[in-house]
C-alpha cells in the first residue's frame, strides 16, 4: 500500500501544480519552510515516482487541434493486461483506465475524423473487441487542471509572477496560480510547440539557458519562446502525483445529461467541482463522461447532490486502476513508470 504524503509534501506539490517554474525561494515561501526544503521533498518525490512533471496541451488547444474520442474495449479472459499494455504504448492514447468490465481508453488524432475513427478500429482484434466508440464535441477539462488545493488563497498569492513585460517573470512563466495563460495569441506554430514539450517534458523547471541550447538559440530567445507557447496556451506546465499517496485512491466514471435551461451553468457547475478531473461533451445518447476521484465510493451520492441537479446521471462505473494518464503509464499504486510521449 501507498504511504500518504505529508502536509509539506502536498503543500510542495500544489505549489508546483499552480507554478512549476516558480524558484525554490518562491516555493518555499508559499509552503512555509525555506527553498532547500521544498526542493529536497519534491527530490524525494521524485525519485519515488510518486510525483513527477507534466507538460500538456489545454482544453482549448485540444478544441483548437485535435479530434479526440473516447474508447471502451472490453478485453477477453486472460488478456486484460496484454490488451491494456497495447493500448497504453500507442502514443496517440492519451489515457487508459481499468474499470471492471474493460478498458476506458481517450485517443486523439489531428488528421481528421475519418483517420481517427480508422486508427482506433486498427486496434481492434481477436482479445480486444471494441465494445463502444463516442467522438468528443468538446473537452472542458482534463487531468492537467486538476489541483490538490492544499495552500490557502494567501499562499497561493505568492506565486504569482510580477507584472513584467511578458506578464511573467522568467522562472515562473507566464502563468499564474489559476493555471490559465494570460491573453495572447490563439495559435502558435506546431513546430515550436513539438520542441519546447520535448526539452521540458522531463524537467519543467529547466532553465531558459538550457532550453536554449538545446533549441539552438539564445536564451533570450528560449525566453521568448517559452513565454510565446504559454500565451498562447498551447500548452500547460505542472505536475502530476500519484492519486493513492494523496488519499484519492478510488475513481469514478460517470455518464450524464446536463439538464434545466442553463446548459452551460450546469456543465460549468460540474468542472469546478474539486473532485472532478476529466469532462468531455460527447457525440452520444448521454452526452457527458466525467471523471472523479474521492477517498471513498461513499461519497458518490453527497458529490452527486453537490450538483444541484444540474446534471442527470444515467450510468456509473468504478475505476479500479489507472493504467495512462496524460501520457503516463502508472503501476498498480498510481506512481509514474515514465511517459509514452504524445503523438497525434
Amino acid at each position: 500500500m501507498t504511504e500518504l504524503l505529508d502536509e509539506v509534501d502536498l503543500a510542495v506539490v500544489h505549489a508546483l501544480q499552480v507554478a512549476p517554474r516558480a524558484p525554490w525561494t518562491q516555493v518555499g515561501a508559499a509552503v512555509g519552510v525555506d527553498a532547500a526544503t521544498a526542493a529536497r521533498h519534491w527530490d524525494r518525490l521524485a525519485a519515488e515516482r510518486l510525483a513527477w512533471w507534466t507538460v500538456w496541451p489545454t482544453p482549448e488547444q485540444w478544441s483548437r487541434t485535435a479530434d479526440v474520442a473516447v474508447v471502451r474495449v472490453r478485453p477477453g479472459p486472460g488478456a486484460l493486461d496484454a490488451v491494456a499494455d497495447r493500448w497504453c504504448a500507442l502514443p496517440w492514447v492519451l489515457g487508459v483506465d481499468e474499470t471492471p468490465l474493460g478498458l476506458v481508453a481517450v485517443a486523439a488524432g489531428d488528421a481528421g475524423l475519418a483517420a481517427l475513427a480508422a486508427r482506433v478500429r486498427e486496434q481492434e482484434a481477436e482479445d480486444a473487441p471494441l465494445e463502444h466508440v463516442a467522438l468528443a464535441q468538446r473537452v472542458l477539462r482534463e487531468d492537467s487542471t486538476w489541483r490538490l488545493r492544499v495552500l490557502a488563497p494567501r499562499q497561493l498569492r505568492v506565486l504569482e509572477p510580477p507584472a513584467g513585460p511578458t506578464g511573467a517573470t522568467g522562472a515562473a512563466g507566464p502563468t499564474g496560480p489559476s493555471g490559465q495563460p494570460g491573453p495572447g495569441p490563439a495559435t502558435t506554430p506546431g513546430a515550436l510547440v513539438d520542441e519546447v514539450a520535448a526539452v521540458l517534458r522531463d524537467d519543467v523547471r529547466t532553465s531558459h539557458a538550457a532550453l536554449g541550447r538545446r533549441l539552438g538559440v539564445s536564451e533570450a530567445t528560449a525566453r521568448r519562446a517559452l513565454a510565446r507557447v504559454a500565451r498562447a496556451g498551447a500548452l500547460r506546465f505542472g505536475c502530476d502525483v500519484a492519486m493513492p499517496a494523496v488519499g484519492l485512491g478510488r475513481g469514478v466514471l460517470l455518464t450524464a445529461r446536463a439538464v434545466g435551461d442553463d446548459r452551460e451553468g450546469a456543465l460549468a457547475r460540474v468542472v469546478r467541482d474539486p473532485a472532478v478531473h476529466r469532462v468531455a461533451e460527447l457525440v452520444d445518447d448521454a452526452p457527458l463522461l466525467v471523471a472523479l476521484r474521492t477517498a471513498t465510493l461513499e461519497r458518490l451520492p453527497e458529490l452527486e447532490r453537490g450538483w444541484g441537479g444540474a446534471v442527470e446521471v444515467v450510468g456509473r462505473t468504478t475505476v479500479v486502476r489507472a493504467r495512462k494518464r496524460n501520457g503516463h503509464l502508472l503501476d498498480v499504486d498510481g506512481r509514474s513508470r515514465g511517459h509514452v510521449t504524445p503523438a497525434w
